[in-house]
């Protein structure tokens, strides 16, 4: 699989040394361009976590401006690939010596930075996911099994002829079912999905969406009522069992939470980025304060008790696929919650 090109920052890297590196850079990533930032602070203010970036750090550098490209993120992860000019052991990425800094090794230096970047930040993600999955089944399963446990207690002393309680009694069995069900079809979803990524192919988006709204219908059949869909969707490049489940639940979350007679429209254009796709609603809308947890990473859960999984699932499917995700209020009134898969082409 081809690397990905990086941003790539140089940082203190000085001629004849940043001719050099520079050639390097070329080669190792034909199609990434080169940029000169005075300080590794400067470079965290251009750049955002999750961005692939490349910060090469050359000599002399101050020992503050080392220990801040050693920094982590809040959450552990490291924010960018690190190539460090000079003996000294880089904790978090690839040290070059002086007498190394050869095009033909930086080459092998700097794809190795990237490689080993990556690995770490798939070693954090899976360490939070294990951490998610305790938390979320620990806690999310408690208030339905012990329902169940409830449930089963009142039949045990039930007087036969009860058949108004018993027939209770049994519909909190079968919603508490549904919901440990429900619970580990998607939680087992979403790590299937991470763990053993399938390969994108284009597709037509229609078949996907009419796929997802048939299922959305099952689950909620008042939720069909009135909504708006393009009588036209394009070619997409994606994986066509993650889009249905994006499209669901971004359905579910404008159904749940606008209520059942909320309008609900779905759309479609083109981006600079790709192809951008939203899921308008014309509920109450989100509260300022809850805007910033809501496409909270699946592998963060754990950090925070937050309500609900599916704008989690979706971010990190379209993640996988290359794209983003978020939400916009609407000024009307209502919600906006869209994503942006790449084109095709690209």
């Amino acid at each position: 699989m081809p690397m990905k090109n990086p941003r790539i920052f140089f940082v203190h890297v000085s001629a004849p040394a940043d001719a050099v590196a520079r050639l390097a850079a070329h080669e190792a990533f034909p199609d990434a361009g080169v940029r000169e930032a005075a300080t590794v602070d400067e470079v965290r203010r251009e750049t955002m976590p999750g961005d692939l970036t490349l910060l090469v750090l050359g000599a002399p550098s101050s020992r503050s401006e080392i220990e801040a490209a050693h920094a982590a993120e809040a959450d552990g992860r490291p924010r960018w690939a690190l190539v460090v000019q000079g003996g000294e052991a880089a904790r978090a990425g690839t040290a070059v010596s002086p007498e190394d800094w050869t095009p033909r090794f930086l080459v092998a230096a700097f794809h190795g930075a990237i490689w080993h970047h990556e690995l770490l930040l798939e070693n954090c993600r899976l360490r939070g996911d294990l951490k998610t999955v305790a938390r979320r089944f620990s806690h999310d399963l408690y208030t339905p099994v012990g329902c169940i446990n409830t449930s089963s207690c009142v039949l045990k002393i039930l007087p036969a002829g009860d058949r108004q309680t018993l027939v209770s009694v049994i519909q909190n069995i079968e919603e508490s079912s549904a919901e440990i069900t429900q619970l580990i079809e998607r939680v087992s979803f979403v790590l299937r999905a991470s763990a053993e990524p399938a390969a994108p192919v284009e597709m037509e988006m229609g078949p996907v969406v009419a796929e997802a709204l048939k299922q959305f219908g099952a689950d909620f059949p008042d939720g069909v009522d009135g909504m708006e869909v393009p009588s036209s969707w394009p070619k997409v490049r994606g994986v066509a069992k993650w889009l249905q489940v994006i499209w669901w639940n971004l359905l579910h979350n404008a159904r749940k939470h606008g209520g059942p007679g909320t309008r609900i429209r779905l759309a479609w254009r083109t981006d600079r980025q790709g192809y951008w796709f939203g899921v308008f609603d014309d509920g109450a809308g989100v509260v300022v304060a809850a805007r910033a947890d809501l496409f909270h990473p699946f592998e963060q859960l754990h950090l925070r008790h937050l309500p609900g999984l599916g704008l989690s699932i979706v971010r990190r499917l379209v993640d996988a696929q290359g794209g983003q995700s978020g939400y916009e209020p609407v000024p009307a009134g209502g919600s906006l919650f869209y994503f942006i898969l790449p084109s095709p082409a690209g």
